[in-house]
């Protein structure tokens, strides 16, 4: 019989992998850090968004590399630098330094690597037409029912699984999987498991590649640590701002910017900590539900039909990736529903029509932050109903989320690497047509504001309090049954799978598989599905 030697056996938390729910404690965390407090002095009670900045990040490595800016078509995208992306990524790498392994070992076939640019390119362009990722969207649009994130995430949660069934049609599915640990993936590959593909001899990776992603990302890495320290002087020279007022002159690296500076660092951190010790990213949490319910029904045909590996099918019966992200929206909800029901105040990307915002009663004089229809914060269902399907689409294609990316780019998985060339060229359409969007997206409102309580309740606080308290104890609840139902499908008690990673559930899986009498039917599965990635 199949036997997996458990290679974290006698190796201590720091070197293993960690429960999926403290992902969701973690991103909550960095939600509500930068809600409560960020920007230092004079916080604006904003939920995290990160594709603006990256773009403004990537505007100043063009311009000091070339002079001129292809992104930075408008003063909002002149050069700055986004201090989160950098502390995911730093907090990541340190992370693989301490297990004793990066990712770089994972190999992918050049299909896939295709894809994954593809994804970049759509998932870039995304943000740009829905405005903001999906961090922002989900892990800050919902614990602040946003409705414009609702809709967001609906057509990204169809995009998503479209993107799945292109994979799986490629064969190309069997690749998708949470997060690789080098002792699996070779147990795997000696079984002859689709789970060891990515640590097989039968897939050929590029040197040339890798090598020539890792000079890429240290150009672009040299570029943004001479803009952290001397600056960037383009917002000067075409936009006419003086310097002390430059996005760069308030992010860069000086001793008025440094507390700032530090709270960004732990923000990205604890993002990039999440990432890097469970794999957490917005697409697990998004497909979780619909493909670990397919998975129940029947493992043989939701492995055929999706072609996954038995560690991502674990993954999804065992809810953990939803519990995470339930954690997450009920632990940064509830700060966001405290700070509107007992201080009046409502999270700052919310959005009003004026003629709404001048009826609205909100608790102790609540008022909207955003008021008018030429933002990017309105409700426009063409773009968010687009741009929600190019999120979904491109979360898929490049095997994560883009906060998941950033932590991966320091792991180094090849894919994390990828992801920044092709997000540079999927902002490109927006930025050199900004009028045409901009104007698509000032049009077509659905809704007189993206806030849910008071679009039900307009004039009623105590209805809009009641509505949200009553939304986070659906997500609360959600938590409860997520470890309930993923404790039994793993074969194990709630209170044990607090305690398991990813590779923990695989183990403990496989002896409720064969005590059951089903065990060599998964073998053969996995063997079928490796045969199929093979073709």
């Amino acid at each position: 019989m199949t036997k997996f030697q458990n290679g974290y056996a006698g190796v201590a938390w720091i070197k293993r992998q960690w429960p999926w729910w403290t992902a969701g404690v973690l991103t909550a965390l960095a939600e509500i850090i930068n809600f409560l407090f960020l920007p230092l002095g004079h916080p604006k009670h904003k939920f995290i968004g990160v594709t603006s900045g990256m773009a403004r990040m990537l505007a100043g490595v063009e311009s000091t590399l070339f002079g001129g800016s292809l992104i930075a078509t408008k003063p909002d995208y002149q050069p700055a630098i986004q201090w989160v992306i950098i502390g995911a990524m730093i907090a990541a790498l340190v992370l693989a330094w301490l297990e004793g392994e990066t990712r770089a070992w994972v190999k992918y076939p050049k299909k896939i690597l295709l894809f994954v640019a593809l994804g970049a390119f759509l998932f870039a362009m995304g943000t740009r037409v829905a405005g903001g990722c999906t961090l922002h969207h989900l892990l800050g649009g919902f614990p602040a029912m946003n409705f414009k994130s609702w809709v967001v995430m609906l057509s990204a949660t169809i995009g998503a699984l479209i993107g799945f069934v292109i994979l799986r049609n490629l064969n190309l599915s069997q690749y998708f999987k949470s997060q690789e640990t080098l002792w699996f993936t070779l147990e795997a590959a000696k079984q002859g498991w689709v789970d060891g593909l990515p640590g097989s001899d039968k897939v050929k990776e590029s040197k040339a590649i890798r090598y020539a992603l890792y000079a890429i990302l240290l150009v672009i890495m040299a570029l943004i640590a001479y803009n952290i320290v001397a600056g960037n002087d383009y917002a000067v020279r075409v936009f006419g701002v003086p310097f002390e007022k430059t996005k760069i002159y308030g992010s860069m690296l000086s001793a008025r910017n440094l507390p700032n500076i530090i709270m960004l660092l732990i923000v990205g951190a604890l993002l990039g900590v999440a990432v890097a010790k469970t794999g957490f990213g917005t697409e697990c949490g998004l497909i979780n539900p619909e493909l670990g319910r397919e998975a129940e029904q029947g493992e043989k045909a939701a492995a055929l039909r999706w072609r996954i590996p038995y560690s991502l099918r674990t993954v999804f019966i065992s809810y953990q990736p939803f519990a995470a992200l339930s954690l997450h929206i009920f632990l940064t909800g509830l700060v966001m529903f405290i700070a509107f029901a007992f201080f009046g105040v409502m999270e700052g990307h919310h959005w009003a029509t004026e003629a709404f915002a001048a009826k609205y009663v909100g608790p102790l004089g609540t008022e909207f932050h955003r008021v008018g229809t030429s933002i990017r914060e309105n409700t426009t269902l063409s773009m968010d109903i687009f741009g929600g399907l190019l999120l979904g689409l491109g979360t898929i294609f490049m095997i994560g989320c883009e906060f998941r990316n950033y932590g991966r780019t320091g792991l180094l998985y090849i894919t994390g690497l990828l992801i920044w060339p092709f997000f540079y060229l999927g902002y490109l359409p927006y930025t050199l047509a900004r009028d045409f969007w901009d104007g698509l997206m000032a049009s077509g409102h659905y809704a007189p504001t993206t806030f849910i309580p008071a679009l039900i309740a307009p004039q009623s606080p105590t209805l809009q309090v009641l509505i949200y308290a009553l939304y986070l104890a659906f997500w609360l609840y959600m938590v409860v049954w997520a470890f309930k139902r993923g404790a039994r499908n793993v074969g194990v008690k709630p209170g044990d799978l607090l305690k398991m990673s990813s590779e923990d559930m695989y183990l403990a899986r496989m002896e409720k598989l064969k005590a059951e009498g089903r065990w060599d039917e998964v073998v053969e599965l996995e063997k079928e599905l490796f045969a199929m990635a093979e073709k």
